[in-house]
């Protein structure tokens, strides 16, 4: 009997221990939420373009290489640049 009592103690603190953490998360997923409406309120064109740009840097964080998919002076040729490279070489991330 006190080892079925012990396993419901450890599974009870578990479930406590989960419960707080998803709290804490929403909590924090809700503060930010707000600030980011307040931002909105107060200029929404900015807001969508700086909500847009931090989406496409999360999106091709992890891509080897950026093309530009638009014909160079009309020559039809799309140029490649090796941002990734270059970025390593001025020390950037």
């Amino acid at each position: 009997m006190p080892r079925a009592r012990g396993a419901a103690a450890k599974l009870v603190a578990e479930a406590e221990a989960y419960r707080a953490e998803v709290v804490n998360r929403a909590a924090g997923d809700a503060s930010r939420f707000d600030q980011v409406y307040q931002a909105y309120q107060a200029n929404p064109d900015v807001t969508k373009e700086r909500i847009y740009i931090e989406t496409v840097e999360e999106i091709f964080s992890n891509v080897e290489k950026i093309i530009i998919d638009e014909p160079a002076g009309g020559s039809g040729v799309v140029p490649y640049l090796p941002l990734r490279e270059l970025n390593k070489k001025s020390g950037g991330n």
